[in-house]
């Protein structure tokens, strides 16, 4: 995103409530734009949380067509990520995950990730390995066996631990990737 573009969308979020601003727009051009706000090149927070409000406000005005692709859900989990508001953070992969089976491995990692915050987390250490290991049985994703490796050092098994270790020290350095989630559905 060039300079240009970023004044661009600070004017926008400060001009307009992202509630007004949704009934300026289509669906698609309003999902493209939350996207440009969440990944602005300066991370922006105030264009982030503008963002995230932006696409709640989406999926309130166009509630079937929001219903139409878990990957809707998933985005605003990413939003929420970014903004560290855990609590929305596990609704929305939630709401995701119950609209596809079976639940692709980048959606599984996400949730296994909420067992990080603040407080009692909506899932625990040991249902988040398991939710990592269900990603990671066909492919190796990198990020999956190094948050792996990072739970069982959490709960203390460093047998475990190790075992994850080496396995990723043994993976190339450019494994496989999962997919992400701040990608826009196709038609």
């Amino acid at each position: 995103m060039n300079q240009t573009k970023y004044v661009q969308l600070k004017q926008i979020s400060s001009s307009l409530s992202p509630s007004d601003l949704v009934f300026t727009l289509e669906f698609n051009e309003a999902l493209h734009m939350a996207c440009s706000m969440l990944n602005n090149e300066e991370w922006d927070e105030s264009l982030q949380e503008y963002a995230t409000a932006f696409l709640e406000e989406l999926r309130k005005k166009y509630p079937e067509k929001w219903n139409s692709s878990w990957r809707y859900d998933a985005l605003l989990g990413y939003a929420y990520h970014i903004i560290l508001n855990y609590e929305e953070r596990y609704a929305a992969y939630k709401r995701a995950i119950d609209k596809i089976k079976p639940v692709p491995p980048q959606l599984l990692i996400a949730m296994a990730r909420c067992c990080v915050a603040p407080g009692k987390p909506p899932i625990t250490e040991e249902e988040a390995i398991l939710l990592v290991k269900e990603a990671i049985k066909t492919t190796l994703y990198t990020e999956g066996v190094e948050l792996l490796k990072g739970l069982y050092k959490s709960i203390g098994n460093t047998k475990e631990q190790n075992y994850w270790e080496n396995i990723l020290e043994g993976m190339n350095k450019n494994g496989p990737q999962l997919p992400s989630l701040d990608q826009i559905p196709n038609e």
